[in-house]
């Protein structure tokens, strides 16, 4: 999944929060393992739900820096 117009409720705050854009992957029973356990940081992809059977990797891409002509 690519999304850049995400909104999550936080149901603490009864508040809606625009969230940053992101690709997601599928990876069922995926761990950090899997993906290297890379330390955790700007750009670096991390397990949602890691060894389960609905684990997804999120990957936040770098934003590119606008040119101005």
């Amino acid at each position: 999944m690519m999304s850049n117009a995400i909104y999550l409720y936080i149901a603490e705050r009864n508040q809606i929060v625009h969230g940053q854009p992101h690709l997601m992957f599928y990876a069922p029973y995926a761990t950090d393992k899997d993906i290297g356990s890379p330390p955790a940081g700007p750009g670096m992809p991390h397990i949602i739900r890691g060894g389960q059977p609905d684990a997804y990797i999120i990957v936040v891409p770098r934003a590119e820096p606008q040119e101005h002509f």
